[in-house]
């Protein structure tokens, strides 16, 4: 049970850092504008997204399986107190820097995805500037009845188009 626990931790992390290096990439198609890579790299994500999910029932029935054998142990029990009853120091050394890594590697994987969602957010502001621009209309600076944005459109009475 401690091994599967191992091993599911483990494969996390490999997932995790697929999921970073994806992140790095989206960023670059982000910046580039290249949508046929985005569009690829969004599939990979939700399927790396998938992966993580299972990984993680996995874990909770590792846990509610060490669980069972230790009553100390609780199924939302952190691993940091999981490790003193690991059955010796070698696997409780492995557990800790699986844990360490998988903490390292979540982290960077949330930064990223904060980072690229901010640039999706600037795209996105950009592309509607642009839209209001060739349509003609604007925002005004004040708020409409619901909170929203007052849009105004000017009339364009050119039939050339």
């Amino acid at each position: 049970m401690w091994q599967d626990l191992a091993a599911t931790l483990n494969e996390l992390n490999k997932i995790y850092r697929q999921l970073v290096e994806l992140g790095k990439q989206k960023r670059s198609a982000l910046v580039t504008i290249d949508m046929k890579t985005l569009e690829r790299l969004l599939k990979d994500e939700d399927d790396l997204t998938k992966k993580i999910k299972e990984l993680e029932q996995q874990r909770q029935k590792a846990l509610i399986n060490l669980a069972v054998k230790n009553r100390a142990i609780k199924k939302d029990s952190k691993l940091t107190d999981l490790l003193q009853y690991a059955p010796n120091a070698q696997l409780r050394q492995i557990l800790e820097q699986l844990h360490g890594e998988l903490s390292q590697n979540t982290a960077a994987a949330k930064e990223l995805s904060e980072g690229n969602s901010l640039l999706i957010r600037g795209a996105m502001q950009a592309v509607a500037y642009h839209l209001n621009r060739i349509g003609g209309t604007t925002v005004e600076p004040t708020y409409g009845q619901g909170g929203g944005e007052v849009v105004s459109h000017r009339q364009n009475y050119e039939f050339d188009a």
